[in-house]
């Protein structure tokens, strides 16, 4: 299965909830801010890169986990992707898409759009950091639902 973690940017909500899931960030308690900075691609893609996907790695049954940034197109971007799994092969390898910015809080809504829209990292990058601890069950409780029912989450299959 190809695993994709999905938010407006690809750099905050889906980078949390993806590092969760690859157990890079812990279930049990919420992390220190530093440990969600350090995230790979945390407040680190550029506006243009918006469509594409970046590897985050692989979970432990060895499927690859990636992030994506959506921008305004998440319900079209499900659409393309499933056009495009119905005509690669749909029966190889499903592909589970969890769209992550609903459970976006104000502060990462807010950081993330000084950050990575206007360029203010500086007072950007902590408050959609600490938007990131302060929304966190809600972050846990999403990769939780996917892995204890991946279907909702699978694109359509061809019939």
């Amino acid at each position: 299965m190809m695993i994709i973690f999905q938010c407006f940017g690809g750099t905050h909500t889906s980078v949390a909830a993806a590092s969760i899931y690859l157990g890079r960030l812990p279930r049990t308690r919420k992390p220190r801010l530093q440990e969600v900075l350090a995230l790979p691609y945390f407040d680190r893609v550029d506006n243009c890169c918006t469509g594409t996907l970046n590897y985050l790695g692989r979970d432990r049954r060895h499927n690859p986990v990636f992030v994506l940034g959506s921008g305004r197109w998440r319900a079209e971007v499900r659409a393309v992707l499933s056009l495009f799994h119905r005509i690669c092969e749909p029966d190889k390898v499903p592909v589970a898409l969890i769209d992550c910015f609903p459970e976006a809080t104000w502060p990462v809504r807010l950081g993330g759009f000084l950050s990575r829209r206007l360029g203010l990292t500086a007072p950007g990058r902590p408050l959609v950091g600490r938007g990131i601890l302060q929304g966190y069950p809600r972050y846990v409780k999403l990769v939780e639902r996917f892995e204890e029912d991946p279907a909702p989450y699978l694109l359509q299959r061809s019939s």
